[in-house]
């Protein structure tokens, strides 16, 4: 795995398939910090938002009916603060941890804004993410691709990679490392740190009755301070295969 130069590789639209808020700068803020042209990267998010913060015992915690509204307009500001235009950013609100169970209605937004953007390149969850959001939306945009008429090419990105059953931790480390990207984020690393900063719902302890911010501090100072990496998605390697 070597470094490559996102602008000379991803020309042309980039459409960045996002299940939740926060996971699009967790997991590429950095390379849409360093993409020139911001108009041609559109960000579209599948979920409400509303599962997170998650109380710890229903019934007793209370999640503000307003949450919603507050995790859309943290979106727009981190990724307004990254460059990209605030018309390029969609919102399905699909119900948070319920993905799976909306499949044909999502794949059915999925594949209208791909006719409509035309994306040469598209983003989207790893095929082993361990949310069932992230999966629910990586399968959908996966069995869309045969059917696109336009060229295309699709990029897994990375939200969770550390997998505490594993030796490495870290699975990006099994995977083979011909079919990975790592973009060098360095000179942009505070430019991702504060985008993150701007989801307080996550950052923070938002409601009274949490012990700790969904987002730890060292896990944001690690994702802001590593490389990014993405796995090109070859169909002729399904499933276990890029290992």
């Amino acid at each position: 795995m070597s470094f490559i130069d996102p602008a000379q590789v991803f020309k042309g639209k980039i459409l960045i398939m996002v299940p939740h808020m926060d996971d699009g700068v967790l997991a590429c803020g950095g390379t849409v910090a360093r993409l020139p042209n911001k108009d041609r990267i559109h960000i579209f998010y599948a979920t409400d938002g509303l599962a997170s913060p998650a109380p710890v015992i229903p019934g007793r915690d209370a999640v503000s009916e307003e949450l919603g509204a507050v995790r859309i307009n943290e979106a727009r500001t981190a990724m307004g603060s990254l460059g990209v235009p605030e018309k390029n950013i969609y919102f399905l609100n699909f119900p948070d941890g319920r993905l799976k169970g909306q499949s044909q209605k999502l794949k059915d937004e999925v594949r209208r804004l791909l006719k409509q953007i035309k994306p040469a390149h598209i983003f989207a969850p790893f095929r082993y993410d361990c949310h069932t959001d992230h999966l629910a939306l990586h399968r959908v945009v996966t069995a869309l691709l045969p059917s696109c008429t336009f060229e295309t090419e699709c990029y897994e990105y990375f939200v969770y990679y550390r997998y505490r059953l594993l030796p490495q931790r870290d699975v990006r480390k099994y995977i083979d490392p011909v079919n990975l990207h790592e973009i060098d984020i360095t000179g942009v690393s505070n430019r991702k740190r504060k985008a993150l900063d701007c989801f307080k719902s996550q950052t923070t302890i938002y409601y009274s009755w949490q012990s700790r911010p969904n987002l730890s501090s060292w896990l944001l100072d690690e994702v802001s301070q590593s490389p990014e990496v993405l796995l090109r998605h070859d169909p002729s390697l399904p499933g276990p295969a890029v290992f």
